[in-house]
C-alpha cells in the first residue's frame, strides 16, 4: 500500500505543474481506472512521442491503477500540448477527452488553467514549389528531346474539426496545383484541368483531395472512417491513390490491424488503362504487352507534319486481337489481357510493323503499315484498329496487420484485391510484406515486397536507409536534417499506385537517394535522385532529378 501511495505521489508530481489540482481527495470524488483499461494505452503513446514529457515508467503499471481524477489531469496536461502533437496523437487526446469527459469538466476553473483552449475548426496546410527533370531513353518529346522538366506550385489546405459532443473529427484536404511542362521554366505554371476516373474533368483550383469523418466505434476498441482517404498501410508502398470507401482499424501497444474497401479517386494519367468509359476505339493501349515479341525504333519524325511515331516490329504470335494489345508510350504497363475486338487482323498473318502515333494535339492512333513489314507476307489491310469497351470503375479492398516484436523491430503484412479494366477486370490480387528495424538512435531499415496473381511483372520490392527519417523527417526542428538512400523495383503487376512517383516510377527499377533539410522552422528543402532503368521497356535507361522547397502552417 505504502508503494503504490508514493508511486502515485511521483506520478502527481512529475506530471502536473500545481499543487491545487490535488485539493480534493480523488478516492471520494471518482472511480479507479482499472490497469486494463484502453487509456493507459493511449497515454503510453503520447507519453513515448513526447507529448506527456512529465510521464515516467514507473508511474503507473502492472496492478497499479490510478483515479479518474488523475487520468483527467493528464489529459488535461495533453491538451495543453495540442499545437506540437501529431495528427495521430492529437486523434488519441480528442478521444481521451471524450472518454473522460464528465471528469475533465468537474475540474473546472482547474482546467482551463492547465490546458491551452482550443478552437473547434483547425486549418493548416503547405505551400510548396517543386521542380522535377526526367529522362526516358526511347521516348521523344514533341521538341525531340529524351528530357522532361516540370515545374509545379502547390498550394494544400487542411480543415480540421471535431463533431460536437462526439470523439469523431471531421478531416478534409483541398489542393491548387499548377503546373508547367514545356520547359518555359520557373512561374509559368498554370492551373489546368485534368481527367480523372475515366474522362472527367477536375479543375486543379481548391480540388478536394480527401474529405473524411473518423473516431472511435464507440467503446469497442476499434477506429472507424468514412469518405475519402489514403489507407496509409505498407506505407503506401502498394497504394498511394485516394480510397473513397470506408475503414475499421485498432491499435495498442504491440498490434494494429486495418480493414478496407472502396473506390479508388485517381487521375487518368496515373493509371494503367487510359482509355475512355464506353465502347472506344483505341489502338493498342496500356492494359497489357507482350515485350518479347516487339522490336522498337524510338520516336521519329520523318514524314515533316509535326506528329512523333514510332515503329514496332510485331511478330504474327502476339498481332493484336480480342485477348492482346501492346503499348509503348510509358513504363506503367499492366501484362494482362484485355476484353476487346480487333477489326481486320488475324493471328495467321505473318510478323507486321506497327505505326505508333503520337500527335501534337495529345491523342493516340496507330495503323497497320503494309509496306513495312519485318518479314514474310503482308495484310492485305490498312488503317484498322482495336476497339474495346471498357469498365473504369477500380475497386480496392485491402486488409493488413502489423506487430511490433520489439521497440526497434516491427512488421506489417497485407492482402489487396485491385479490380480495374485490366486482366479482362479479374481482380489483381497482391500480397505485400514489409518490415521496420531502427538502427541506433536516428537510423531505420525498411523494406517491403509485393507479389501478384496475374503473372507478367509480378514482384516488385524495395529496401531502403533512412537517418532522422529520411524524406518524412518532421518539418518543424529548426536546422534538422535527414537522408535516404535505397533501391526500387516496381514493377507494375504488383503495385497499383505506389508511393514513390516523385522519384522512381512504377515500371521502373533502379538507386535512389534523397536529402532533406529544415532552413527554419517549417521551411524544408527536399532533393533526390533516381537512376535507373526500365523494368517494361528493357535496355532502356531512366534517371530523374526531383527537388522541393516547403513552407508548412
Amino acid at each position: 500500500m505504502y508503494n503504490k501511495k508514493l508511486a502515485m505521489a511521483v506520478l502527481s508530481a512529475m506530471v502536473f505543474s500545481t499543487s491545487s489540482a490535488l485539493a480534493a481527495p480523488a478516492s471520494d470524488l471518482f472511480n479507479d481506472v482499472p490497469t486494463n483499461h484502453w487509456a493507459y494505452g493511449a497515454v503510453e503513446q503520447l507519453a513515448k512521442d513526447g507529448i506527456l514529457t512529465g510521464y515516467g515508467d514507473g508511474s503507473f503499471r502492472g496492478d497499479q491503477t490510478v483515479t479518474r481524477y488523475e487520468m483527467a489531469q493528464i489529459i488535461a496536461n495533453a491538451r495543453t500540448h495540442m499545437a506540437k502533437a501529431s495528427a495521430p496523437d492529437q486523434q488519441l487526446i480528442d478521444q481521451l477527452s471524450s472518454e473522460f469527459r464528465d471528469d475533465l469538466d468537474a475540474l473546472g476553473v482547474r482546467v482551463t488553467r492547465l490546458e491551452k483552449k482550443q478552437e473547434n475548426v483547425r486549418i493548416t496546410g503547405s505551400i510548396a514549389q517543386k521542380y522535377d527533370r526526367a529522362k526516358h531513353d526511347g521516348i521523344k518529346n514533341e521538341d525531340g528531346s529524351e528530357t522532361s522538366p516540370h515545374w509545379r506550385k502547390e498550394l494544400k489546405l487542411n480543415l480540421d474539426a471535431d463533431v460536437p459532443k462526439t470523439a469523431l473529427t471531421f478531416h478534409g484536404t483541398f489542393t491548387t496545383q499548377m503546373d508547367s511542362y514545356d520547359g518555359s521554366g520557373f512561374n509559368t505554371e498554370e492551373a489546368e484541368k485534368e481527367t480523372w476516373n475515366g474522362g472527367h474533368e477536375r479543375p486543379n483550383v481548391m480540388r478536394p483531395e480527401t474529405y473524411y469523418v473518423g473516431g472511435p466505434i464507440d467503446k469497442t476498441g476499434l477506429d472507424g472512417k468514412f469518405g475519402a482517404f489514403y489507407t496509409g498501410v505498407q506505407n503506401d508502398f502498394v497504394n498511394h491513390a485516394v480510397m473513397r470507401g470506408f475503414d475499421v482499424s485498432h491499435k495498442d501497444d504491440k498490434n494494429w490491424f486495418s480493414v478496407f474497401t472502396g473506390r479508388l479517386d485517381v487521375k487518368d494519367r496515373d493509371a494503367s488503362e487510359e482509355l475512355s468509359s464506353g465502347s472506344t476505339t483505341k489502338t493498342f493501349g496500356e492494359a497489357d504487352a507482350d515485350y518479347s515479341n516487339i522490336i522498337e525504333e524510338g520516336w521519329t519524325n520523318q514524314d515533316g507534319t509535326g506528329d512523333y511515331y514510332k515503329l514496332m516490329h510485331v511478330k504474327a504470335s502476339s498481332i493484336p486481337q480480342a485477348s492482346n494489345t501492346v503499348s509503348s508510350k510509358n513504363d506503367f504497363i499492366r501484362h494482362g489481357s484485355t476484353s476487346a475486338s480487333a477489326s481486320g487482323a488475324s493471328g495467321n498473318a505473318a510478323d507486321q510493323t506497327v505505326k505508333i502515333t503520337y500527335p501534337n494535339n495529345g491523342s493516340w492512333s496507330a495503323d497497320w503499315n503494309k509496306e513495312k513489314s519485318v518479314e514474310g507476307s503482308t495484310m492485305s489491310v490498312t488503317g484498322k484498329t482495336l476497339s474495346k469497351t471498357i469498365n473504369r470503375r477500380r475497386t480496392l479492398t485491402g486488409a493488413a496487420f502489423g506487430h511490433r516484436f520489439t521497440d526497434r523491430l516491427d512488421a506489417e503484412a497485407g492482402y489487396y484485391a485491385y479490380t480495374s479494366a485490366a486482366y479482362d477486370e479479374n481482380a489483381l490480387r497482391i500480397y505485400a510484406l514489409s518490415a521496420n528495424h531502427k538502427i541506433g538512435r536516428k537510423g531505420n531499415l525498411y523494406a517491403a515486397y509485393a507479389h501478384g496473381n496475374q503473372g507478367g511483372y509480378n514482384q516488385a520490392w524495395t529496401a531502403e536507409y533512412q537517418f532522422n527519417g529520411g524524406e518524412n523527417m518532421s518539418a518543424e526542428p529548426n536546422h534538422a536534417f535527414g537522408y535516404y538512400f535505397g533501391y526500387r523495383y516496381l514493377a507494375p503487376d504488383a503495385l497499383v499506385k505506389t508511393v514513390y512517383e516523385d522519384g522512381a516510377q512504377i515500371g521502373q527499377r533502379g538507386w535512389e537517394g534523397g536529402l532533406v533539410y529544415n532552413f527554419c522552422h517549417n521551411l524544408q528543402g527536399l532533393v533526390k535522385y533516381f537512376y535507373g532503368s526500365s523494368i517494361t521497356n528493357p535496355g532502356f535507361d531512366r534517371s530523374k532529378w526531383f527537388s522541393s522547397l516547403t513552407f508548412n502552417f
